[in-house]
Order: C-alpha cells, then sequence, then structure tokens
C-alpha cells in the first residue's frame, strides 16, 4: 500500500464538527489551522464516531488507574503485534520522555520473554498479551493480577488493550501515515 487509504479531511471538507476533532487535543488554534495529527485529520471524517472514541482514549491516557508508563507499555506491546507504525513511532518517543530505556522498549517487541522486564511488568505484559489472543486470561495469569491489583486496576488493562488494539485496527486498515512520511 502506498499512501492512505483514507486521507487527511480536505479543508474544503471541514466542519463545525470536524473542527472538534482537531481541537479535542490541540486546542484552539487547531479549530482553525487543523490538526498537526494525521490521525485526527483523519478521524474527522467521521466526528461522531471520533469524538466518544477518542473520550475512552483520554480515560486510558489521563484517567485511569494505569500509570504513564504502564499506558505507553500497552500501547506499544499492542502496536508491535498488530503493525501499527504510526502507534508505534508516536508512542516510543512518549516513551522515552517518560523515561523508559531502549531496552525496554525493545523488549515490548519480544514480550513477556525478554529478561527485561520485573516481575510486576511480566504480568502486564501476559495480561495484554493473553487479552489480545481472544481476551482469555490463564487461570495463573488471572490469579497473579487478583492478588495484586484492584478489580478496577485488572479492568483498566483488559480494556486499554482492548481500546488500543481498536486504535492499532483503525490505523493500520485506514492506512494512516506517520506526519513527514510517505508510504
Amino acid at each position: 500500500m502506498t499512501g492512505p487509504r483514507i486521507p487527511p479531511l480536505p479543508r474544503d471538507q471541514w466542519t463545525d464538527a470536524a473542527r472538534d476533532v482537531f481541537a479535542y487535543w490541540e486546542g484552539a488554534p487547531a479549530r482553525e489551522s487543523g490538526s498537526r495529527s494525521n490521525t485526527m485529520m483523519t478521524l474527522a471524517w467521521h466526528p461522531a464516531l471520533a469524538l466518544p472514541t477518542l473520550d475512552l482514549g483520554r480515560h486510558f491516557m489521563l484517567g485511569s488507574t494505569l500509570s504513564a508508563r504502564e499506558q505507553k507499555m500497552i500501547v506499544l506491546r499492542v502496536a508491535h503485534r498488530y503493525g501499527s507504525i504510526y502507534q508505534w513511532t508516536h508512542n516510543t518517543a512518549a516513551a522515552r520522555q517518560l523515561g523508559m530505556s531502549e531496552a525496554e522498549i525493545e523488549g515490548l517487541r519480544v514480550g513477556p520473554e525478554d529478561p527485561v522486564w520485573p516481575e510486576e511488568d511480566l504480568l502486564l505484559l501476559r495480561a495484554v498479551d493473553q487479552t489480545g489472543d481472544g481476551g482469555r486470561i490463564d487461570d495463573a495469569t488471572w490469579a497473579a493480577l487478583a492478588d495484586r491489583w484492584s478489580i478496577p486496576r485488572i479492568m483498566d488493562v483488559v480494556h486499554a488493550t482492548g481500546y488500543f488494539t481498536m486504535v492499532a485496527w483503525g490505523l493500520v486498515a485506514m492506512g494512516v501515515e506517520v506526519e513527514g512520511h510517505r508510504g
């Protein structure tokens, strides 16, 4: 595939609802000039879908029981599993800003088998992988989760994995390109 399957929304089609999508993360300037994000410019084709989806993502990124590091671990593991280059590119930069090491970032490609992970991270990655494999978390992993984490925390991990998987699938299927890169 070369080029996006669904291109960023052209300026002559910007509606007030599309501008709400542009401004969701970037504020008033994006209402006028469009988003810097190809994801937002693509989602603007369907504001009625985009805005509630973005609200759910906001929960996982800002309002859940997950730390910023855990959230990045989930999104990067999912991005790798589903080949979402856009997600991987944007979130590796953010992971570095959070202080994740290059060994940890590369360890997300390998998963729970990578020796870089301490036990708590192993548990998170097992939960992510098993959720991504049809939602069937095995009894041993579930028992370990239930022993260490609250029910809301377990629910956040399961649902964040599902949310970021949905985002990965959308980005890949729609062919959303990393800003500044073609095909």
